[in-house]
């Protein structure tokens, strides 16, 4: 059996596909195993004995079309049984397609699906914490059916001749043996995956200020003027534990040199991958038009960890699109202050330099207990579709829908994901628990079509359903946004609501119609992550709500037999507005706070003015 792997541009890339070579191998062990890579990677995969032949894509297969012919009739000529793309760019479609192998496997991509006989989803959102890069790579041997234990793992392999000419560098650069070593991953590959370098030499002086440990700096001699920078605005006490003249200058002196430390910190890139390759920690910097989902690969706070500016001020990030993003890193970046991260930085390290750590990558079960989103809506046609795919890492989502008149039903039905069932509503207690009825699986998450998730709280949802003693449900703290602006005060600052629950442990009490309360059966835990709710986008519409929820707190005043007077129609209201201005500190929120806090004490008068009514009618 003959295979060939297409990957072929970045190194981080090249070494996360490897992947799917050692798996082949493990499962084939017999079948020949080519790489097709770009000539600049090849170091990464020296010393992988799980690949047969390295067929290199040189600048001439780019640059000369008759080059990249005789490339693409030289793979023929080795009639492939089996090609696996995971590039997925115009060179290898066309390499695919001349190729005449019986299989061929890549993402399901639109325009491109006859080019394969299996073609793979391409997941927006990762299920385990390998990361997207990883799962990604790995769904591409599914249709494989392999009958062996997946191993996820990239590996690079240094040899003994590497090993001591790097130990010999250790000796003659003088690093102290009694101290730990930290590799800095200094400069990104380019400017807009760079942390700043004024920034970067702060968190250096952090980690020397409060570790007694050995600094290296990765950079190449190019990179030579931008690393002095940031070693001259180093206190003259780090400088004294920097090593400023040991350092890769190539990729595979580099890796030696990593396999002789003893973590890694810096900014996301090769130097990052090669260095988890080698099993070693690693504390990463995300540029803030990177996706984090795709390359916070193996993380679990603990050997492995990283921080992006979107996990901080995600409020920066809204409504902007991957280019937006990119167009705007450099500012983005300004806000990206190490003052954010720099206690999460010193747990990692503290954690990590620790002589009794046991050093272990801990994988999530792929089979994990699967999730379940509830969604209830009522003309939410501007909220649907994105919501759907904010939660599209859950494993079944339904939404429940009161008969909508505008968009919302059709939105929702055109995604094959999506289950939806149209339920009369009576109240949000009773809708609730009709939704929770509907759920077979072991976890539900409820959330509102105004609320969103962001990545890293992703993450943590999906991490902790795997946990073994895991709470019956979580408390969840939510950031108001007032239009696209954070309201910090009003009240909202302590703002939290269970979202994540077991199923058969919780249910909603009728009882309380608006503003309903879950009950639990057994603990409750509480999520570090924010729920970003994006309840207040113009005065009309908030004015609205506040009146809907005031009229049925009215029906909850009604039932328990309230009989309002003077108090209710005017102390009421104007208390629930002094104590959110005053005490709950509104008055801090400025124009935003006025606002807010007089919508909430009309709400309250509403409530009690319906509530006549209804005593009246009674």
């Amino acid at each position: 059996m003959k295979i060939l792997v297409i990957q072929q541009k970045m190194i981080g890339d090249v070494l996360i596909s490897s992947i799917i070579c050692n798996n082949l191998r493990i499962a084939y062990p017999n079948a020949q195993i080519d790489y097709l890579v770009y000539e600049s990677t090849t170091p990464v995969l020296e010393g992988n004995r799980n690949i047969d032949n390295i067929i290199l894509f040189e600048e001439k297969h780019r640059k000369s079309k008759a080059a990249f012919l005789k490339l693409a009739l030289q793979i023929r000529a080795t009639h492939y049984d089996l090609v696996i793309d995971a590039y997925s760019k115009l060179e290898s479609w066309l390499i695919v397609l001349l190729s005449g192998a019986k299989r061929k496997i890549s993402y399901k991509k639109k325009g491109r699906t006859f080019l394969y006989t299996d073609n793979v989803p391409f997941e927006p959102y990762p299920k385990t914490n390998l990361g997207l890069a990883i799962e990604r790579r790995l769904s591409l041997l599914d249709p494989l059916d392999l009958n062996i234990k997946i191993d996820p793992l990239p590996k690079l392999y240094v040899s003994e001749k590497e090993m001591q000419e790097a130990v010999s560098l250790f000796e003659k650069n003088q690093l102290k043996k009694e101290r730990k070593t930290i590799m800095i991953s200094l400069l990104g590959s380019e400017k807009l995956k760079t942390y700043p370098l004024e920034y970067m030499a702060k968190l250096v002086d952090t980690i020397t200020d409060t570790f007694d440990v050995n600094i290296l700096f990765n950079y190449f001699p190019k990179q030579l003027n931008d690393a002095k920078f940031v070693f001259d605005s180093c206190k003259p006490s780090t400088q004294e534990k920097i090593y400023f003249n040991l350092y890769g200058a190539s990729l595979r002196s580099f890796i030696a040199i990593m396999n002789q430390c003893d973590l890694i910190i810096g900014n996301d890139g090769g130097a990052i991958n090669m260095a988890k390759a080698l099993n070693k920690p690693s504390f990463i910097l995300f540029s803030p038009w990177i996706e984090k989902k795709i390359w916070a690969t193996f993380e679990d706070g603990i050997m492995h960890n990283s921080v992006h500016l979107n996990d901080f001020k995600p409020e920066l990030f809204s409504n902007l699109t991957e280019k937006e993003l990119k167009k705007r890193a450099i500012d983005l970046y300004k806000n990206f202050y190490p003052e954010l991260f720099t206690n999460q930085m010193i747990a990692f390290l503290s954690n990590n330099l620790s002589d009794n750590k046991k050093k272990s990558i801990e994988i999530y079960n792929t089979k994990k207990p699967l999730l379940t989103a509830l969604i209830i809506t009522y003309n939410e046609e501007h909220n649907i579709k994105e919501l759907i795919d904010n939660i599209a890492f859950a494993d079944e989502i339904i939404v429940i829908d009161s008969f909508s008149t505008d968009n919302t039903l059709a939105i929702a039905k055109s995604f094959d994901t999506v289950k939806v069932v149209q339920h009369p509503f009576e109240n949000y207690a009773l809708q609730r628990n009709f939704a929770i009825s509907l759920v077979t699986n072991p976890w539900i998450l409820f959330i509102d079509a105004d609320e969103r998730l962001t990545p890293k709280l992703q993450q943590e949802i999906t991490q902790t359903i795997q946990q073994k003693e895991a709470f019956s449900a979580y408390n969840v703290y939510r950031r108001f946004m007032f239009e696209n602006a954070i309201l910090n005060y009003s009240g909202w600052q302590t703002d939290k609501i269970i979202r994540l629950f077991q199923n058969n442990k919780a249910f909603y009490s009728e009882q309380k119609i608006v503003h309903e309360k879950l009950n639990v059966t057994g603990e409750i835990g509480k999520l570090k992550n924010k729920l970003i709710h994006y309840s207040y986008t113009d005065f009309t519409s908030y004015k609205q709500k506040m009146i809907v929820y005031g009229k049925m707190k009215a029906k909850e005043e009604f039932a328990k037999g309230t009989s309002p007077n003077f108090f209710h129609y005017y102390i009421r209201p104007l208390y629930q507005f002094v104590y959110q201005y005053f005490i709950r500190l509104g008055i801090l929120d400025g124009k935003k706070g006025v606002i807010l806090c007089y919508l909430n004490a009309l709400s309250v008068s509403v409530r009690f003015q319906e509530l006549k009514k209804l005593k009246s009618k009674n």
